[in-house]
């Protein structure tokens, strides 16, 4: 597990993590959880982090809802990669989204907007690089499956480097590759960090990331109803695209947002396993 994310989870206020997710589904490309709220992560489905182990099932399948969130965040070490899927999607379904301003926005406009004329690396091959292409100095993107004019991703080393503007996949907090492409962070480089497993956490900010750009969910029906037949965090609607900042300046231009209401589950799993009520929600 990378040091970013085990920063994460111990930012989570230790009276959430004795509470019960009310529900947990894996779907082809999104894993959702729901505690406080309903999270979201990318369903890792690589097999690259087995490490040489026969491929194993999830751990409590049919009735990981019903585990404390404690033991379902510890899933963030797992070398099952849906097991982390659903570890990061619960993780981001308890974090406080109170404090930080936060901006409505796409990441990759704000990374065109920040790579003009510069050099930008893109870790994960997004929609829109065509876009950044041209009007940057030079786009290089970084893949583990390359398409045609993609780099390798262990080529960041001689590439991250040199960049003045990096946008990465959130994926990297989920395969362990997040602290390793930030130790090649130049001083004066913006690094962005995307998609629906990110965390919308202010600790990000202190590994050197500078705008984490995540997701929460705003229409939870509409979302599932998208998901459930394929959809992609790109096509399916319910999500909002949000934006914060190491420096509000970088966001300058972007509209405030203000985050859904918590709606607590009402269910916190006693030491003993035992069910007990929560915050008198019935």
């Amino acid at each position: 597990m990378s040091r970013l994310v085990r920063a994460v989870k111990q930012s989570i206020p230790s009276e959430r993590l004795d509470v019960a997710l009310s529900d947990v589904v894996t779907y082809a490309f999104v894993t959702t959880a729901r505690s406080s709220r309903m999270g979201t992560a990318m369903t890792l489905t690589d097999d690259a982090i087995y490490r040489g182990e026969q491929h194993r099932a999830v751990r409590s399948m049919g009735t990981a809802h019903d585990l404390p969130l404690r033991e379902v965040l510890s899933w963030t070490e797992s070398t099952q990669p849906m097991e982390r899927s659903i570890a990061m999607a619960a993780l981001n379904s308890t974090l406080p989204l109170k404090g930080p301003l936060f901006a409505a926005g796409n990441a990759l406009a704000l990374a065109a907007r920040l790579g003009a004329g510069k050099n930008v690396v893109m870790v994960g091959h997004f929609p829109d690089a065509d876009e950044i292409r041209g009007i940057a100095a030079r786009l290089s993107i970084l893949e583990r499956r390359p398409l045609p004019g993609d780099l390798p991703a262990d080529t960041a080393p001689q590439v991250v480097p040199d960049a003045d503007v990096v946008a990465m996949t959130g994926v990297t907090c989920l395969n362990d590759t997040i602290d390793g492409l930030l130790a090649l962070k130049k001083p004066g480089a913006i690094f962005i960090v995307l998609g629906p497993t990110v965390p919308l956490c202010p600790v990000l900010f202190d590994f050197g990331i500078d705008v984490v750009a995540g997701a929460w969910v705003e229409d939870e029906e509409l979302l599932v109803s998208h998901l459930a037949q394929g959809g992609t965090p790109r096509v399916a609607r319910g999500l909002r695209y949000v934006l914060m900042a190491r420096s509000t300046a970088l966001l300058d231009g972007f509209p405030t947002a203000t985050p859904p209401p918590e709606r607590p589950n009402g269910r916190r799993i006693s030491r003993s396993g035992a069910v007990t009520k929560k915050w008198g929600v019935s």
